[in-house]
């Protein structure tokens, strides 16, 4: 397939996706197997959202001077665009993106889901300018309202670089702990112990669902904390150049972290069935930085800190994860 009709394919998909109607999660499963189908796949849709995160921001700032004239520029450029299909293509997704959301004053994120596959990574920028970074087998839903900015983080893990709107404050809320934001970036993490909550910059409050605002605790940089029914755990501090490095160069940075648990977390990122036989794991952990999205190649890591673990990978089977006596 030609280059062409790969920006053609992806322009398309960029375009389906903007609209909230057609916002779904199997169209966003559907675009999600096409990106992995092919490199080339990947880089095109990758243009294509820069292309549509530059033209959000300059939405969110339609009645300033700079955004009605970035605006006018896109009206004017009609004639012009419109000489061949890529031009045409690119004033598509103006008027889909920046002049149809400003005379219509709607919210295009409000109400959807967001979700990533097994081992892919993906960044979003919504309309108030509050980034997303999705990691593999994430999903979230944005519940954005005239009071609340909420972001609903159904499985997996999201850092969340914040838009100041102190009138509007924004909340992660996921399904033992809501995270509020007081002008900050954090990541939460869904883990079936509970919620791991890691503060990167400024200040988080924090509070178990089950116990209200009235159990909330202040948290600042570096700090890290088990949220789960019973209430927060004991906080623990990070290195925050680490986690973030190891987030930008997607890795797993593992401390002191149980074998069984380092194994859900790696094989989160494989797209077939898994099976843990935890027998003879017992007491045992892993400090490690380890490949996030390749999840193979952190096992085979794996083994070599502890040789007695087997695994092994067959088309019907999956993955089988057992520790040799």
């Amino acid at each position: 397939m030609s280059n062409e009709e790969i920006e053609r394919q992806a322009a398309q998909w960029v375009v389906l996706l903007s609209d909230p109607e057609q916002f779904t999660e199997q169209a966003q499963a559907e675009f999600m197997a096409w990106r992995v189908l092919d490199p080339r796949h990947e880089a095109a849709a990758a243009a294509m959202e820069a292309v549509l995160c530059r033209v959000r921001k300059l939405a969110v700032q339609a009645n300033t001077p700079p955004g009605r004239s970035a605006l006018d520029a896109g009206l004017s450029a009609r004639p012009k665009l419109l000489r061949d299909w890529r031009q045409g293509t690119m004033l598509l997704l103006w008027a889909v993106v920046l002049i149809l959301p400003i005379l219509a004053f709607v919210l295009p994120w409000s109400n959807q889901s967001v979700l990533t596959a097994a081992g892919q990574w993906r960044s979003v920028v919504l309309e108030d300018g509050t980034r997303l970074e999705l990691a593999g087998a994430s999903q979230v839903k944005i519940l954005y309202s005239k009071q609340y900015r909420d972001i609903e983080l159904l499985e997996g893990q999201v850092r969340v670089v914040v838009a100041k709107q102190p009138d509007r404050p924004l909340r992660v809320l996921s399904s033992q702990a809501v995270s509020q934001a007081l002008g900050t970036e954090f990541i939460v993490q869904e883990q079936p112990q509970g919620t791991l909550l890691t503060v990167l910059s400024s200040r988080v409050l924090a509070y178990p669902r089950t116990q209200g605002p009235q159990a909330a605790r202040e948290l600042g940089p570096g700090d890290q904390v088990q949220i789960n029914a019973q209430g927060l755990g004991v906080n623990r501090q990070t290195d925050v150049n680490s986690v973030i490095r190891t987030w930008d160069q997607r890795q797993l940075l593992l401390e002191h972290v149980p074998l069984t648990q380092a194994l859900e977390q790696i094989t989160r990122q494989y797209a077939g069935k898994t099976q843990i036989n935890p027998h003879g794991m017992e007491g045992l952990t892993v400090s490690a930085v380890l490949p996030a999205d390749k999840p193979l190649s952190a096992l085979a890591l794996l083994k070599n800190l502890y040789p007695r673990l087997q695994v092994q990978n067959t088309p019907n089977e999956g993955l089988t994860i057992n520790f040799r006596p």
